[in-house]
């Protein structure tokens, strides 16, 4: 799986991740758990796993779940925008592409890749 490396992750989540393992453990190998509120008070939280190419992805509005996303064959994660006004994820498979804004709110946009 290519991802961004943790510093990156941290700049755009704007926090420091909750690791599963100890922190002794690399980035690669843990799974980093990331928890993110914007302007729109929807709660984020991101759960990467690199070397298992996993991205769990839920998000809360109040009481209300938006978006339960689990994912276990990620083979990309990008930051498209992380900017203050704009903070933009694609995740791509072979099979799919996901394009997902946290900011300004939350926006997901799901491409299937298609065998030619």
């Amino acid at each position: 799986m290519k991802y961004p490396d943790e510093v990156d992750l941290m700049s755009f989540f704007e926090c420091e991740p909750i690791s599963l393992d100890s922190h002794e453990v690399p980035f690669f190998y843990n799974e980093s758990t990331y928890q993110y509120l914007n302007a729109k008070n929807q709660s984020f939280t991101v759960k990467i796993c690199p070397s298992y190419g996993e991205v769990k992805f839920f998000v809360k509005s109040n009481s209300i779940e938006l978006s339960n996303i689990q994912l276990s064959s990620v083979s990309t994660l990008s930051i498209l925008s992380d900017r203050k006004e704009e903070k933009r994820l694609m995740i791509t498979s072979k099979n799919y592409t996901i394009k997902i804004t946290l900011k300004p709110e939350l926006q997901l946009e799901l491409i299937e890749e298609k065998d030619i």
